[in-house]
């Protein structure tokens, strides 16, 4: 599917990550800090819900986690406190929700699978020494960070007991979201080629330039003659690694892809037939140019699976959302500072 439908599905999938999955290995996963029993003097309440308060200290702590998260630049960076105000809040008042939700009904996270989510966490670092300061680094010790894993995998539970029951997306809906969306699907000009390379250094001579157009040239005229098969000689005269253990095939891809000089060739080479010599940076190069794609739409079968993902995970988001709000309501959520109020408190001039 284009790039671009599968980035809408990861902005149309986010969920509250620190409730439902550790962070990733290198930012030492932890929750955003987790709502107080009772408001601190120095740290006034924000919110209050089923017996707990999230003072405006958590709240600006959680801000800082979503702002390092979504790398904001630089300029943002002095408006953060009110542009993710909301989604903290969010955020956090959705997890005293889980929370309560899964003391109700009585789950709980089965230790083998704590004690193997934080072994597989320890193996994405190079060591065990770099995970440990991964931590220090965070704050956290490794009981702490067991503790969250354990909370992680338990509010995972409730959000699948939420969503068990939200049907997979069918064929019908699925061909409605492709002919609907077909800026999703643009596929753009693409060439199928393979090549020889022959490798050049920066400071050769003309003469063994020379040596290495001609010994390409040579090369064309055996290939054309029909003395050796392009896959053939690419095996065996071509030193690019990368291909060259695969006749010379380099696949299928756009324009932007590869150095100018070469992609100016097999865009503007008939498929079936060989490019003339060619520079780049990289040396000389004989390309072979096996196919031509025009551009034009991806098709329903190749787009399928995709979408049919997408769909799927956008039903479970939505369901995710409205379990959510639901217990928001019944919780009956007590505001005590405004977004107003908040904006007042920490606009960029007042920081």
């Amino acid at each position: 599917m284009n790039r671009r439908l599968l980035v809408l599905a990861s902005l149309l999938f986010v969920l509250v990550a620190s409730c439902t999955q550790a962070q990733e290995a290198k930012q030492a996963p932890k929750d955003p800090p987790a709502a107080s029993q009772a408001a601190k003097p120095d740290s006034p309440v924000v919110v209050r819900l089923l017996g707990e308060s999230i003072t405006e200290k958590e709240v600006l702590a959680a801000i800082d986690d979503l702002a390092r998260r979504n790398q904001l630049p630089p300029q943002q960076m002095q408006q953060k406190n009110t542009l993710f105000f909301k989604d903290a809040l969010d955020n956090m008042i959705g997890m005293i929700l889980l929370k309560n939700e899964s003391k109700e009904k009585k789950i709980t996270a089965d230790t083998a699978k704590v004690e193997e989510t934080y072994k597989d966490l320890v193996k994405r670092f190079p060591s065990e020494e770099e995970f440990k300061k991964a931590l220090i680094a965070q704050g956290m010790t490794e009981a702490e960070l067991h503790k969250n894993i354990e909370q992680n995998l338990v509010y995972q539970q409730v959000i699948d007991q939420a969503v068990k029951d939200v049907p997979a997306p069918t064929d019908v809906e699925i061909k409605k979201f492709y002919d609907d969306n077909p800026q999703y699907f643009s596929a753009p000009e693409q060439v199928h080629a393979a090549h020889i390379l022959l490798k050049i250094d920066k400071n050769a001579t003309p003469e063994k330039k020379a040596e290495a157009k001609s010994k390409l040239e040579a090369l064309r005229t055996d290939i054309e003659s029909k003395k050796i098969s392009f896959a053939d000689a690419a095996a065996k005269n071509s030193e690019d690694p990368g291909s060259a253990k695969n006749s010379g095939d380099l696949g299928f891809f756009p324009r932007g892809q590869m150095v100018k000089p070469f992609e100016n060739a097999v865009f503007t080479t008939k498929p079936g037939t060989l490019t003339p010599v060619i520079e780049t940076q990289f040396g000389y190069h004989l390309i072979n140019v096996i196919e031509l794609k025009p551009a034009g739409k991806t098709p329903l079968e190749q787009a399928k699976n995709d979408v049919k993902n997408f769909l799927d995970r956008k039903a479970k988001q939505d369901a995710v959302q409205k379990y959510i709000a639901d217990l928001r309501q019944k919780a009956k959520v007590e505001t005590a500072i405004t977004q107003e109020e908040w904006n007042k408190r920490h606009s960029p001039q007042k920081n």
